[in-house]
């Protein structure tokens, strides 16, 4: 049973280290992602040491207006141009004091990905926290907010990241503010930067949490 505390991640309902480019290992990419490698993005429980799943991976063609108003609900899906594919996956922490919701779109090529980013921020500031947030170097552009968030007094961070033609959304709420504050925010957004880049670079993404982890 769900703790009261609980917030459903935004957007679930349905980074960050990166590759270096250099010392022998190829040069980042901008390709557009099928639907197999956008769930291949998504951590599962052997990159999540420490934390278990809350919410399944789900994955799925944004093929119709109707998915698509999902993710971009703004006149005429503004923001979701070029979107192929979506996923999404909700971790809980090992100790129930902090739950991290993912999701991700990926767009036919980066031109339609940069211009996205600014669309789907412009909408998520609007209703995440107004006190800007940290999340590292994750990603060529990233985004975050933290605040209160829902009637028990959680607090969440909110961020968004893009890499190279994907667009990551990260949704981390924990019981008390302090533990925010342990790095696990800035972890989890590396991990996903990382995996993201490591699929557009022609690998099967293997970053864990212990790879990105100081």
């Amino acid at each position: 049973m769900r703790k009261q505390w609980y917030v459903r991640a935004a957007g679930t309902g349905l980074g960050a280290a990166l590759l270096a480019g250099c010392g022998g290992e190829p040069a980042n990419t901008a390709v557009p992602l099928d639907q197999a490698q956008v769930r291949s993005v998504l951590p599962d429980a052997k990159a999540m040491p420490g934390w278990k799943t809350a919410e399944k991976l789900s994955s799925g063609a944004l093929d119709t207006e109707f998915k698509r108003s999902g993710i971009c609900p703004n006149e005429g899906n503004k923001g979701c141009e070029g979107s192929r594919f979506t996923g999404a996956v909700t971790f809980e922490r090992a100790d129930s004091d902090a739950l991290a919701g993912l999701w991700m779109v990926a767009y036919e090529d980066e031109q339609a990905a940069e211009a996205a980013y600014d669309v789907l921020w412009k909408d998520t500031e609007r209703k995440a926290g107004k006190e800007k947030a940290d999340l590292g170097p994750a990603g060529e552009e990233r985004d975050a907010l933290r605040g209160t968030i829902g009637a028990q007094g959680t607090q969440g961070i909110t961020g968004q990241i893009r890499v190279g033609t994907t667009i990551l959304r990260l949704d981390a709420s924990a019981r008390h503010e302090d533990q925010l504050d342990k790095g696990f925010v800035k972890d989890i957004a590396a991990l996903f930067a990382r995996r993201a880049q490591q699929a557009q670079n022609g690998d099967t993404p293997s970053a864990a949490l212990d790879d990105v982890q100081d």
